[in-house]
């Protein structure tokens, strides 16, 4: 079981509770549950708890644990961010403004451990995943890219650029281990640095890794946090960020245009004359644009039509399979993740059939256009012994108006487009219907706590 970066992200949200919690402890299987986009669960895997550590530094060490086997070739360790209160967590944070966090002792010590505990009760497996949080993002950067460990997953580092190398820092980030970290290492991070800003003179710079960026509310403690990216697999939500009108990095530009529309239109709704912080909110989706570019970087090359339709055929067999054996909230969370897959499958079946009859009656008509010159070209030229009027004559029945039907044409497209809309029509309706799944099963959880008051 490869583990995805939304694996790492579950095991980060529930770090700090594993490590607090006494009862926890090695060689125990601990559920974590993975969520999706939405906040409901996808899967519940297990893990083995390796080794963890609950001091300064509190990190956990886990493998999963597949059809009873533990697979300690995915063994990931996971570190926590800073403790929160006057600790000793916050006083390395403070120091870390200024060079590396003390802490990266405790996380390669805790690697090392790891390593041997592996290696001793297991016979053997392998670090394959690395994580950080805040303050020990830099520190398990720097740990992880001194082993080479082949991924590695943070979450809004703190400090980063004062984590790198120079002579008053030489426990920092090496050039070589920033190498490293650019072909192995994702850094997702919010696009405000409500925290991070505060990290140094750099304001939340990172300068390793490849980042993601979602869009900040301006919310400290919501915003730094591990949960608030939207992740799915190995990379954000996309599709979940382009639905809720928000801005994320790997957007293709007809997925920034469409948010961007959102929120200008957002903007024009909410302008308020009494209201002063709405009257320079921009109603012009181009301003929306550029912001984009300034804050997330370019525009991403999306996937053709015909590979996302194999894309979401794919997956609409795979959902149809796990729905057999779901049962409870899991179902209705397969069947809400059904429906859109469906959707969007309808979708992109209609616009691509459309444009394929598109295509083959523009096809059509450019070939007609091409034997029409062609066949006047050779008209003149053979007919050397006839005025221009009389060649013009003999060709008038050849022409465009005369040999293709304008009428076939407009009742072809026109048909195209109907049913274009009718599968459009019925993709809003199972959009619809997945949103109407969620409302009930809201409302039946809410009944549910009301009754057992």
């Amino acid at each position: 079981m490869a583990l995805t970066h939304q694996d790492i992200q579950a095991l980060q949200n529930v770090t700090k509770d594993l490590c607090s919690d006494e009862t926890v402890l090695k060689g125990d299987n601990i559920p974590v549950e993975t969520l999706n986009s939405n906040g409901k669960v996808v899967e519940s895997n297990e893990y083995e708890v390796i080794d963890k550590i609950n001091g300064t530094t509190q990190a956990i060490a886990v493998a999963p644990v597949v059809d009873g086997k533990t697979d300690y070739s995915q063994t990931a360790i996971v570190v926590a961010g800073t403790q929160p209160g006057f600790t000793e967590s916050t006083k390395n944070a403070i120091e870390a403004r200024d060079g590396m966090t003390p802490q990266v002792d405790d996380i390669s010590d805790f690697y090392d451990s790891t390593a041997a505990k592996l290696e001793k009760e297991h016979g053997g497996g392998t670090i394959s995943n690395m994580s950080g949080f805040s303050q020990s993002g830099p520190a398990v950067a720097k740990v992880a890219a001194e082993h080479q460990v082949p991924k590695i997953t943070n979450f809004m580092d703190w400090a980063a650029s004062s984590a790198l190398y120079s002579k008053t820092n030489p426990k920092g980030i090496t050039a070589e281990e920033k190498a490293w970290l650019d072909l192995h290492a994702t850094i997702y991070m919010d696009s405000t640095r409500d925290v991070t800003y505060l990290d140094g003179k750099n304001h939340g710079d990172i300068p390793y890794g490849k980042k993601y960026i979602v869009e900040g509310t301006g919310d400290p403690i919501s915003d730094h946090d591990t949960a608030f990216p939207r992740i799915k697999g190995n990379g954000l939500d996309i599709d979940w960020y382009v639905k809720h009108g928000q801005f994320a990095s790997g957007m293709t530009k007809e997925q920034v245009i469409k948010v961007a529309r959102k929120k200008a239109k957002e903007a024009a709704k909410n302008w308020d004359i009494k209201d002063p912080s709405t009257w320079f909110n921009s109603t012009d989706y181009r301003f929306y644009l550029l912001r984009y570019v300034m804050t997330y970087g370019d525009f991403a090359v999306g996937p053709s039509q015909t590979e996302l339709l194999s894309s979401y055929k794919k997956t609409v067999k795979e959902l149809r399979s796990q729905l057999k054996t779901a049962t409870g909230s899991k179902r209705i969370s397969l069947r809400e993740e059904l429906l859109r897959a469906v959707a969007e499958k309808a979708r992109l079946q209609a616009e691509l059939k459309v444009q394929e009859i598109k295509d083959e009656i523009a096809q059509a008509k450019e070939a007609l256009q091409a034997d029409i010159r062609a066949t006047r070209q050779a008209m003149y030229q053979i007919a050397e012994e006839l005025t221009d009027s009389e060649v013009a004559e003999l060709l008038s029945p050849y022409t465009m108006e005369n040999l293709w039907d304008s009428q076939a044409e407009a009742q072809n497209l026109a048909e195209a487009d109907a049913y274009q809309n009718r599968m459009m029509a019925f993709a809003d309706k199972l959009d619809a219907a997945a949103d109407n799944l969620i409302a009930t099963d809201q409302e039946g959880a809410a009944l549910f706590s009301t009754n057992n008051k």
